[in-house]
This record gives C-alpha cells, structure tokens and sequence, in this order.
C-alpha cells in the first residue's frame, strides 16, 4: 500500500518555495488559453498572443457578466497574469470543447531510465488523471514533467533537463533528490509545482514481471502526488514562483495538504485498483501513532513520521465524511482568492480550523465516537 512510501513525500517541494517558474514574459500561455477559449464562446478577446490587453479584458467581462451565475466562475479572482491559470482551467464548464486549449492536454512529459517504468508511469498518470476527472470534475490546466528511474544520478539527470526544457530559472534539486530516493522503504516521490520524480533505491530490470507489479503501488503514488499539484494549482501556489512566503499561503496547514492526498489516494485505491480503504476505526488505530497534535502539524515540514501522516488521514477522513470530497477543492479554489486558510476553511466546512482541530483531539480520546460527531455536524451545517 501506498502508506509504506508516505515518509518520503513530506519533502513536498511545493511548500518550500523551490518551486520551478520561468521568469516573467510578456506573453503568458495561460493568457493565451483564455482567448483562444474566450474566442470560441463567441467573444472578440483579439489574437490570441498571452498578452492581457483591454480587448481581452472587455471580452472577458462581457463572458463573466452573462456567466455571472455559473457555479464555479462566480467565485474565481478576477483575470489577470497570475490568475489567467484559473480560468484557463475553469471555462470549459461552459462548453467541454475548450478543454483542448489546456496546456495539459499535451502528452505529458516522462523521462525514464527503461521503457516499461515509462509504460507504468504514462499508464498510472493515465488512470489518476482520469479518475479526477470522473469523481471530483477537475483537470489541471497546466503541463508538468515526470521523472522516474531506479538510480539517484538518473533521476538527477533527468529532472535537470525537465527544468532547461521547462524553466529559465536557476534551481538545482540534486540534494533533495539525493535525500529522498536513498531511502529505507526502496521507493520515494515528490512533487513540484511544475513535475514530480518517481525514485527507487536500486537500479533494476524492469521487465514485462516489474511492470505487472508495479501497477497498484505506483497508481496510488501517483494519485497521492497529484493532489499536491492540484492544491498547487487550485490554490495559486503555481503562480507564486520563488516566493516562499506566497507559496506557503497558498498551500494550507501540512495536515490538510497530506491528509486530503491520502483521503484521494484512498479513493483511487479503492475505485481504480481495487485495493481495500481503511475504515474509520483502523484510521483511529492509527492515528494515535503521533505524538502530535492536530494543530502542532499546520506548519510545513511539521508532518513527518508515519503516524503523522496517519492522523492527517484520519482528520481529513472525518472532514470529508461530514462536507463531502468535493469539498476539499473548494478550501484551495478560496485560497486563491486571497482568503486566509481560517477563511477558507470556515467557508468551506462550516467551522472555524482551531475548533475542528481541538475537536479532533478529543475524538482520538474516546474510540467509536466519530459517527455520533460526523452526524452532529451534518445537523449542523444544514
């Protein structure tokens, strides 16, 4: 199971402000997708050249003044640079024929020491991909890189020609490659605003066997770590380029960052590949491994042991069992607006973080209570 990896992915490099962008430009490819978009729901937004100009700007509040209501566009930051991202991703709910403007919809980008971990790593991206799309009604807008290989110089090797393909920006991730991928548990992933590397900790024949094998325990990887690039994304934290404090704002507390990847890749687990969901007792079990507590894991870095992650699951588990999976979206799609996590999250989930924190702790205490509490919270969000 994908739990036995977990310790590896804390590394997270979103929350780190190391996070690839390129440096600014006068045309911007989200900017683009917009008008090309735009364009096609019959609005005059000019060429299509990434450039914000007063036509597009007109063109697209004309498109928002006669979309006013249209559940998810009523509640995105206005067009600009940074944000165009957002909208990129979100028109199509308008009309499904724009998802062919995303920069996503390009193959994705893999580099690979063999061509069966290339096979395993497009089929699982595959599959992840798809399954967003069909539970929750997300894709990405933005296009990413995938490095995977069986040896640390390889994965080394390959993320630096993603980033010369991908950035202009200075950043060398040797270091943090080299930490994550000699591990003790054989196999460590992380991902970046803008890839993700996939590592092992010893070369390997990856043979038709490697890849039948591979299939579940990547699969839930790959889920696990793309939920941190939609947080990235959804949140804004893509947009922020270097800047550390910016993109931290935008990523929420470490506990609901880990806990909403490991609720999703249960899922995925469970609908995509069969594998069995740990119900609520085994997650309360678990939890009490950490020594922490809820709101002493808000900070990055502070999820960090096995049991950490475990009680990040459970948290997030009994949120969701009370607000719906959806839910967790709409916690980042606020924080793009500028909106506090306190304000995204009492938005979201109808409570303030501290009082769900502390109420957290307490169930921990008494085993079996968490069905009356979920029941409780239901009547009241009501």
């Amino acid at each position: 199971m994908f739990r036995n990896f977990r310790p590896l992915v804390r590394a997270l490099g979103l929350a780190l402000g190391l996070a690839v962008m390129s440096a600014p430009a006068s045309a911007d490819p989200f900017v683009t997708c917009v008008q090309q978009q735009l364009k096609d729901l019959g609005y005059a937004p000019g060429q299509p050249d990434g450039r914000l100009s007063p036509q597009t700007k007109a063109a697209w509040q004309a498109m928002k003044q006669a979309q006013a209501r249209s559940g998810v566009l009523a509640g995105l930051p206005a067009l600009a640079p940074k944000t165009a991202i957002h909208w990129c991703r979100e028109l199509p709910v308008l009309n499904g024929g724009l998802k062919r403007y995303l920069l996503s919809a390009a193959p994705v980008r893999i580099l690979a020491d063999a061509p069966n971990v290339e096979k395993g790593i497009r089929q699982a991206h595959d599959r992840v991909l798809r399954f967003m799309d069909r539970e929750y009604g997300i894709v990405l807008a933005g296009h990413i890189g995938i490095a995977a290989a069986g040896g640390t110089k390889e994965v080394q090797g390959f993320v630096r020609h993603l980033l010369r393909d991908m950035s202009s920006a200075r950043f060398n991730p040797d270091a943090s490659i080299a930490a994550h991928c000699k591990n003790t548990f054989g196999v460590a992933g992380a991902a970046y605003l803008k890839f993700m590397y996939i590592c092992w900790d010893n070369p390997h024949q990856a043979d038709d066997a490697w890849l039948k094998r591979s299939r579940k325990w990547l699969g839930s990887m790959m889920a696990h770590e793309y939920m941190h690039l939609f947080q990235a994304e959804l949140g804004g934290a893509r947009s922020e380029g270097f800047n550390g404090r910016a993109v931290r704002a935008r990523m929420g507390p470490a506990w609901l960052v880990e806990g909403s990847a490991e609720v999703v890749a249960a899922r995925f687990g469970k609908k995509a590949l069969r594998l069995r969901a740990p119900g609520l007792p085994e997650l309360h079990q678990r939890s009490l491994k950490s020594q922490k507590s809820l709101n002493g894991m808000r900070a990055h870095k502070t999820v960090r042991t096995e049991g950490d992650y475990d009680l990040a699951h459970y948290a997030v588990h009994v949120l969701t069992r009370i607000s719906g999976e959806e839910a967790l979206f709409s916690f980042w799609r606020r924080l793009s607006t500028g909106q506090s996590w306190d304000q995204a999250f009492q938005g979201t989930f109808g409570l303030g973080m501290a009082e769900f924190e502390a109420q957290i702790m307490e169930l921990r205490k008494r085993p079996g209570t968490e069905r009356a509490y979920i029941t409780k919270m239901r009547r009241r969000n009501s």
